[in-house]
């Protein structure tokens, strides 16, 4: 089995938390405003009770307020929540990759979950075949591309360019291990990773990045003819180069941790 380091998920697992705690701080910020109003309002009403008219106005400008903060909330709350579900959602894609990454052979080396100044990676496998970038795509329906380089979700844009962020977020990887790695220039090859979506985008239409499907993950990597095969000594070094910027990210757990089977 492939050796590994770091854990599957760990990136988006912590900011689905974070979103978490937001939803709280959020709502008691809001209870605590609508409660606000509501005591500014008994207290105005007592003062002005021989005034009708002033209590009107105010009552009917505190109802207004409150339904306002009531809205905006529910709006803030119901934004923050789907992103928390789409996070916990790629938590679970990028385990399911992970499983399938940790039966690479022996002279493969996993990277879970590599945080860097260019961005969070799902997973980085290197091998003698290359290395691998991948990203987790945990959606659902049909992937294919626009004819322009970038991905269609259901025939539907979507709603950033994804190849394009993470084709940068690539490249500046490859020059700082190409530095950390004494100098090796090893093949770099981008991968979208889909564990629940039909791929119908074809090697070449989506630039540097190719589309693959979780059961043809391992074909792909160990089998690709991609680029020149490395020697065992050069997957050291660049995965070593690879836990030296990781080990940038206090986060990360640099402990290499051989897979045996049981």
């Amino acid at each position: 089995m492939a050796q590994v380091l770091g854990e599957s998920g760990r990136y988006v697992s912590q900011e689905a938390v974070r979103k978490l705690r937001k939803i709280l701080a959020f709502a008691i910020v809001s209870v605590a405003a609508i409660g606000a109003t509501l005591g500014f309002l008994l207290g105005s009403c007592h003062l002005n009770f021989s005034r009708p008219s002033m209590t009107i106005v105010i009552t009917a400008g505190g109802f207004a307020v409150i339904w306002l903060v009531w809205r905006l909330s529910d709006r803030k709350l119901d934004a923050l929540e789907k992103e928390r579900m789409a996070m916990r959602k790629g938590a679970i894609g990028e385990a399911a990759i992970g499983v399938i990454l940790n039966d690479f052979p022996d002279d493969f080396r996993v990277i879970n979950d590599l945080s860097t100044p260019f961005g969070n990676v799902d997973h980085i496998v290197v091998g003698p075949t290359g290395v691998f970038l991948i990203d987790t795509k945990n959606w659902r329906g049909v992937v294919s591309d626009d004819g322009k380089g970038e991905l269609l979700h259901d025939n539907q844009p979507t709603d950033k360019p994804h190849v394009k962020q993470f084709t940068g977020r690539i490249m500046g990887m490859k020059e700082q291990v190409k530095m950390l790695a004494g100098g090796l220039d090893p093949y770099f090859q981008g991968v979208f990773a889909f564990p629940s979506a039909r791929v119908d985008a074809n090697f070449g239409k989506t630039g540097w990045i190719h589309c693959v499907r979780d059961d043809r993950l391992y074909d792909y990597i160990v089998d690709s003819k991609l680029g020149k095969k490395l020697r065992i000594e050069e997957v050291e070094r660049i995965a070593q180069a690879f836990l030296a910027l990781a080990q940038m990210d206090k986060g990360f757990e640099p402990k290499t941790k051989p897979q045996t089977k049981t």
